[in-house]
């Protein structure tokens, strides 16, 4: 069959450079369109903005929405995300002060002496947006920028499960089916809420090598100034070098810094 006169947008003869400079653009076009001002941008609205087909306009979104850069409203309309906040944090502080995240976050490291990360919570998953190394550690941490961890085994998640509600903490585990990652995985729901209510009470959470072995790790949850939850961050050590009870006494230190952290969102 010939090609038809009114062929849809998305189907093109072009190059391949040329279809990815266009997937680019109307990925642009759609993060342009979600970030202008108003109430609320909804899939029809955004249709109309950014001249783009429906179908299309709906599988950008789903892509941003998983990686944290739109975030879906409860009313069904369409804003920035966690993760395009931060990145328009970056893009706008002053010359002298363009990391303070980062900065605040290299604090704690020094104080700590272990590896931090500052992850987004992204869908199921979260997402690394900040990475401190350890260098002086025999041993480095395998994990980078952009990666994303499982709630249900990290520390890091962990703390974001605990402030859900448990009607999502229980669909999350639904979903997901919490993956046994090591033999110390919590994976059923009882023990994922009993962690939850011990994490809030406490005021940190603790993955003892329940990721990865030979892994042990704390965080606290991040709040942005309007106490939305979007993220956590975390100290990761090797458990074999750092006994649970010096992790722990890291607690206080990672409240202050999170607390500074939240500040600057």
């Amino acid at each position: 069959m010939g090609p038809s006169s009114t062929s849809d947008p998305e189907s093109t003869s072009a190059p391949a450079t040329s279809a990815k400079d266009n997937a680019a653009q109307k990925l642009l076009r759609v993060l342009e369109a979600v970030s202008n001002p108003g109430d609320a941008h909804r899939l029809s609205d955004l249709v109309k903005e950014t001249g783009l087909a429906k179908t299309s306009v709906f599988r950008l979104l789903s892509e941003l929405i998983d990686s944290g850069y739109v975030a879906r409203r409860p009313d069904g309309s369409y804003a920035p995300g966690r993760a395009f906040r931060l990145l328009a944090l970056k893009l706008t502080a002053a010359p002298d002060d363009s990391d303070l995240i980062g900065d605040r976050l290299r604090r704690l490291q020094a104080d700590v002496h272990s590896t931090i990360h500052f992850a987004l919570r992204t869908g199921d998953y979260a997402t690394y947006v900040e990475k401190i190394e350890d260098t002086a550690q025999p041993i480095q941490i395998a994990s980078r920028v952009g990666a994303q961890i499982p709630l249900h085994s990290t520390a890091i998640g962990k703390a974001i499960l605990a402030h859900l509600p448990e009607s999502e903490v229980r669909s999350y585990a639904t979903r997901t089916g919490l993956h046994t990652r090591t033999e110390y995985t919590i994976t059923d729901v009882a023990g994922l809420l009993a962690d939850g209510r011990l994490v809030r009470n406490r005021g940190f959470s603790i993955d003892d090598q329940e990721n990865e072995e030979h892994i042990r790790c704390m965080a606290v949850p991040v709040f942005d100034t309007q106490q939305h939850l979007i993220g956590g961050i975390g100290i990761t050590t090797i458990a074999p070098l750092v006994p649970r009870e010096k992790l722990e006494a890291y607690a206080p230190l990672l409240m202050t810094a999170a607390r500074d952290v939240m500040t600057l969102l």
